[in-house]
Parts: C-alpha cells; structure tokens; sequence
C-alpha cells in the first residue's frame, strides 16, 4: 500500500470536487454514444452480442497494467524524480484496484444488463466520436490543473513543479 499524503481526507476532498466534472463526462458520453434504440419496437429489432464483463473488464485490467509497466520501463532520467513518479504510478494503480474491486463488489448479483436482459449497442465509431465530443465540451486540462494544484496542497510531495506546467495548459483552449 502506497501513501501519497499525511493528509488523506483534504486529498479526497479534491477527487470529490470533481465529481460535478465526471458526472457531465459520464452525461455527455451517455447521450452522444448513441447506444440505445429511440423506442421499444426499435430494440425489438436490433440483435445486440451479449459481453462476458468480467472478461471485458480483466482485458482492460491487463491493457492498463501493461501500459502502466511500459512507462515504468520507459523512464530512464533522474533516479529521485523515478522513485516518485513510480510512487505515484503504483499509488494511482492501487487506487484504480480499490475502484475496480468496488465495482465489481457492487455488481455481484449481476451487472444491470445481465438483470434487464439488454445490452448497449456501442459501435466502435460512435464511441471514438462522443469521446472526441465530450472532450471538447469539458475544460479537462482545467481540471487535471486544479486536481494537481489541489493535490499539492493536501500534501502531495513533489507534484508541484508539474502543477505549475499544467496550469499553463489548462489556460489554452481544449
């Protein structure tokens, strides 16, 4: 178990007030992916492939680890600034475990789909352009800027150089 700060809760005070800003990614996905027939006679007729999610999301789980290890692997500067960033890869990496264990611990009767005996029809162009959307309709480097500063304060050692370059590029157009 990896500890960021001495101050824990000032720390998730930041990730919660990001919530408002997650919520509208999440909304503004969910609209634009085009994911559900317009009325019930519509989903009559599609023919939608039913997804084993524990396989999905295990996928995703070793895509994710793989990518984190091929940064790990790839940082070759300064010895002190790796030791830090590899803290902060494992701490993230720790919290991403706690948010997937909390997922699937809430689904373990069943994920919603498998209940209601639906499923979305996400197709791969329609997922790439409502994320392309979304992007653009949210000051995502605004918030990654604050997240950082924020962090910093609730006692995130070492982050504040990279807050100061990311406050520059949260003030330029998304």
């Amino acid at each position: 178990m990896y500890s960021l700060t001495e101050h824990p809760e000032e720390l998730r005070r930041c990730f919660e007030q990001r919530r408002d800003f997650v919520d509208s990614i999440i909304t503004c996905f969910r609209t634009k992916v085009k994911a559900c027939a317009d009325d019930e006679e519509q989903a009559k007729q599609r023919s939608v492939k039913t997804h084993d999610y524990y396989d999905m999301i295990k996928r995703v789980e070793d895509i994710i680890n793989h990518q984190i290890q091929t940064f790990l692997n790839s940082i070759t500067s300064n010895y002190i600034k790796n030791l830090f960033v590899k803290h902060i890869v494992h701490a993230a990496a720790s919290v991403a475990r706690c948010v997937k264990d909390c997922f699937l611990e809430k689904n373990k009767d069943g994920f919603c789909f498998d209940r209601k005996g639906c499923e979305p029809d996400i197709s791969d162009q329609n997922a790439k352009l409502a994320i392309r959307q979304c992007s653009r309709t949210v000051n995502w480097k605004q918030e990654i800027s604050d997240l950082c500063t924020c962090s910093s304060h609730a006692g995130v050692n070492g982050i504040s150089d990279y807050c100061g370059m990311l406050n520059i590029v949260g003030r330029s157009p998304a």
